[in-house]
């Protein structure tokens, strides 16, 4: 089976399912409440690179999820 060449997303389309920008260079999130007190805390690189948190405090999540977008942007940034 061919594999397709993953193109880059649109920043005006991801920044609107992905509200929360300017933590990590070129990473979106977003973050919501799945239940009482229990959040879901997610991000996206324009090349379709995801993390994603739950738990109980939507701003630490959120930290996580930055820490976690800059620790894949350096691996990838060391690969190439």
């Amino acid at each position: 089976m061919p594999t397709r060449p993953v193109e880059k997303k649109d920043p005006a389309k991801v920044v609107k399912e992905f509200p929360i920008a300017g933590r990590v260079d070129g990473w979106f999130f977003r973050q919501r409440e799945t239940s009482n007190g229990a959040y879901l805390v997610e991000g996206i690189d324009l090349w379709g690179r995801t993390v994603s948190r739950q738990g109980g405090d939507p701003d630490d999540l959120l930290s996580q999820c930055a820490a976690d977008a800059k620790r894949i942007s350096a691996e990838v940034k060391g690969a190439v």
